[in-house]
């Protein structure tokens, strides 16, 4: 459930305007970017950096799902288009079906490296495309970002299994988990049947 006071926060401290809303008169931007005001209440989020080049008219775009409770970034996809096209088919799409707002590029990045260097202390590796999609954070600086994180929930990594993952993903994550941080130090939700099957399936 979203907090409404930590909303509003986020967006007094971290929402600027979106490029177009910008006076034309002045020097374009390098980046804008999104994300969910409400990330650290509900978990996981989708976080968007936009890199813009040629004065502006194409973008290199970074999409990433990011889960702050436990896997880091599930998803990284990295887009090159005109800009038209990434207000229409990315941002605005985006926008239209989940809660984002404007945030400071350079929290995006601080945000997205650290939920990975996160997941990766667990085990978890980013997928594939992320090292492709994290090239938009070129000229940013995360050390601007004066905010600081806290991953996991209530002290303790805690999965919960997406609904593209498969049953056999799940398992190997929650093993994971029991072998990197060991029985109780870590929190799990799948739908694998009860805790009981759950237990006896790691010889708990």
């Amino acid at each position: 459930m979203s907090n409404p006071k930590l909303e509003l926060r986020f967006q007094r401290l971290y929402s600027p305007r979106m490029t177009d809303d910008l006076n034309r008169s002045a020097p374009p931007p390098t980046h804008e970017a999104l994300g969910p005001p409400d990330l650290f209440a509900q978990g996981i989020g989708w976080v968007i950096v936009a890199r813009f080049r040629s004065g502006g008219a194409r973008v290199q775009a970074g999409v990433f799902l990011i889960d702050v409770f436990c896997l880091g970034a599930k998803l990284a996809v990295e887009e090159d288009c005109d800009v038209t096209d990434y207000r229409r088919r990315i941002r605005d799409h985006y926008r239209s079906s989940f809660p984002l707002v404007a945030t400071e590029p350079g929290w995006a990045r601080k945000l997205v490296e650290q939920a990975v260097q996160y997941a990766q202390g667990l085990g978890f590796e980013p997928p594939a495309d992320y090292r492709k999609a994290a090239c938009v954070f070129g000229g940013l600086r995360s050390d601007q970002c004066a905010l600081g994180f806290t991953f996991g929930h209530r002290g303790k990594p805690f999965y919960r299994r997406g609904s593209r993952e498969t049953e056999a993903q799940a398992r190997r994550s929650v093993w994971q988990l029991q072998q990197r941080c060991g029985s109780g130090n870590f929190d799990f939700q799948v739908m694998l049947g009860t805790t009981e099957q759950i237990n006896q399936f790691f010889g708990s």
